[in-house]
């Protein structure tokens, strides 16, 4: 049995929520936060008006500082090294940014994880947001696909593991078989009947995977597999 992980990075990996973080600390947060949570803009534009709000080129220096003083959950590296000894595979899906991704990684020893992200680019001594994984079908509110993400890089016979927290983990939830959720995405998991697993920090995802294979209780959701066909063939 094949098992990939596919986990979100701000508020669930990383402690803090660095996307936020960055742009209430150096740029202009609202009314722009409002208006994505309400609604009237999409999240494309969100991250565009929020990139608007830096200070140029010269942010970028105090975004990597920022990263490299965030922490992540403190049993998070116990847990990939259970992962890997396991055989099994571990993705990062994030509508966050590769800069202070990356940066946090490195702190930690962890960039041999494949992630998959948004980007910054500076153009004229301006930052801009770049979305390579973003999909013109994908309605959701993350401008990088995780749902796509999560599709490409599984087969039919993998049994698909989400870990996150918040608006950017609906859609890929919806289509997974196992759910670890806090915050945001449990409310949603609640109020949408997705079955999952609350947790507070890795070590708590450990114990529960380590006794569901124990107990052999591993298999696919129906409706997530019936989710992924039906993604499939609208893409």
């Amino acid at each position: 049995m094949n098992i990939r992980f596919f986990v979100d990075f701000d508020g669930t990996i990383c402690l803090d929520d660095l996307g936020d973080k960055i742009f209430i600390e150096l740029g202009k947060f609202e009314p722009h936060h409002s208006q994505l949570v309400n609604k009237e803009i999409s999240i494309k534009e969100y991250w565009k008006r929020l990139c608007n709000t830096l200070d140029g080129e010269s942010s970028l220096n105090d975004i990597k500082s920022i990263a490299s003083k965030s922490e992540i959950d403190y049993y998070f590296k116990d847990f990939h090294k259970w992962v890997l000894e396991n055989n099994f595979e571990i993705f990062i899906v994030s509508d966050g940014f590769s800069i202070y991704i990356d940066e946090v990684l490195k702190k930690y020893n962890l960039e041999t994880i494949t992630r998959y992200c948004n980007e910054m680019r500076v153009f004229e001594g301006k930052i801009y947001p770049y979305f390579p994984e973003a999909q013109e079908t994908c309605n959701c509110l993350s401008a990088s696909c995780k749902r796509n993400i999560v599709l490409n890089n599984s087969n039919d016979d993998d049994i698909i593991v989400y870990i996150g927290d918040g608006y950017s983990d609906f859609c890929p939830a919806e289509h997974s078989d196992i759910v670890f959720a806090k915050k945001n995405l449990a409310a949603y998991c609640n109020q949408e009947k997705i079955p999952h697993y609350p947790f507070k920090n890795f070590f708590e995802i450990k114990s529960i995977m380590i006794d569901t294979l124990k107990k052999r209780k591993i298999k696919k959701r129906n409706i997530a597999s019936i989710n992924r066909k039906n993604a499939f063939e609208r893409e």
